[in-house]
Parts: structure tokens; sequence; C-alpha cells
């Protein structure tokens, strides 16, 4: 069985798990997305520029002639009436980040009631373990109790079997316990996204 569980986990550890930084992706795009909306609104300007060279050998250029040439413009464009097409664009990106932000939230909200039910599961087990363990040693101890009476004529062999009976009865409830506790750590790391390694830690290991 792995080491017991630390206390005190930095909560960013729920940043590794693929269903958050899903979410998170969509937030930064919804941000995006808000961002192109609203530069739709705003005028445009494009710049140009050019560069040409004469030369020939029939024709001879005047003196005053600047060759190379070159020449820049700039075009102005402005947005003109749309019937309120590029507002109500801008409000529905808009309200498309908020519903990226409330469900990121919510995601979150999520991890931390998966985690906090594995955290009470791997509890519970831990203690189920302990008892059922406890309640093995004390089968051991009255299986050689029984065998110590059988040898000495105090009890017959159907004692000692029945009691064996009850010791492996005992260690199967036990066996299955700690597999289930093995199980529910498994669950723990699913929901934890990684490791009890803190994120910074994994990095520099790497």
């Amino acid at each position: 069985m792995p080491g017991p569980v630390p206390v005190g986990m930095p909560l960013d550890m729920l940043e590794r798990r693929p269903d958050l930084i899903a979410a998170e992706r969509r937030v930064a795009s919804a941000f995006n997305r808000v961002g192109e909306a609203k530069a739709a609104q705003l005028p445009t300007i494009r710049l140009n520029a050019s560069v040409s060279a004469l030369s020939s050998e029939v024709l001879q250029l005047k003196d005053d002639y600047s060759n190379p040439s070159a020449g820049a413009g700039g075009t102005f464009f402005a947005p003109l009436y749309h019937g309120g097409a590029l507002k109500a664009q801008v409000e529905l990106r808009t309200a498309e980040q908020k519903e990226a932000v409330a469900r990121y939230g919510s995601q979150v909200l999520r991890a931390l009631t998966d985690v906090e039910n594995a955290l009470s599961a791997s509890e519970i087990l831990a203690q189920r373990v302990a008892i059922l363990g406890q309640v093995v040693s004390d089968q051991q101890k009255t299986l050689e109790y029984e065998q110590a009476s059988y040898r000495v004529g105090r009890a017959d062999m159907r004692a000692v079997q029945q009691q064996q009976q009850q010791v492996q009865a005992a260690e199967i409830n036990y066996l299955r316990a700690r597999s289930d506790e093995l199980s529910q750590r498994v669950n723990l790391h699913l929901v934890l996204g990684g490791s009890f390694a803190a994120p910074i830690a994994l990095a520099a290991a790497d």
C-alpha cells in the first residue's frame, strides 16, 4: 500500500485535471472572441509601399529622373451602418464569455467535490482495513487456543476446523477491503489529475 495522503495539498494541483484544462482553454478562447468582436467596430488602416527601378539600353534617362523610384500610400476603412449587427456580435461574445467563466467555476466545484468524496472514502476504507486486520489477528489467536486445547484433549478436531474456517473468512474480508482501499487510491489520483507531488515539483523533476 502506498504511503498516507499528505496533509495540506495545494489547490492548484487540480489544474492538472484534463477537464479543468479544457475549461480554462474555453475561457481564454471566449475572451479572445470578445476582443475580436470589439475590434470589428473600429476603423481599419492599411498601409502599402512600393519600390521600382527603370533601366534601358535604348533610351537615355534624364539626369534629374529619380531612379529607383518609391511610393507609399494608405487606405482607411470605417465600418458603416450594419443594423446593429456589430454591437449584437459583441453582446453575443460577451454572453459566451460569461457562460464559459460560469462553466469553469462549476467544473472547479465539481473537481473539489470529487476530491472530497475520494478522500472521505479513502479514510473510511483505511479504518475498515484496520478493523478487519484486528479481526484476523483475534481469530488467529483463537485458532491457536483451539489447537492447544485439542493437543491436551480438551477439544476435538471439529472445533479446530471450524476455527480455521473463521480465520480464512476473516482473511478474505481483510483482503477484499485492502483491494478496495488500493482501488480507491487509484481513484484519488485520477480526481487529482496525478500524484501527490505539487506541479512545481513535478516540473523541476522533469
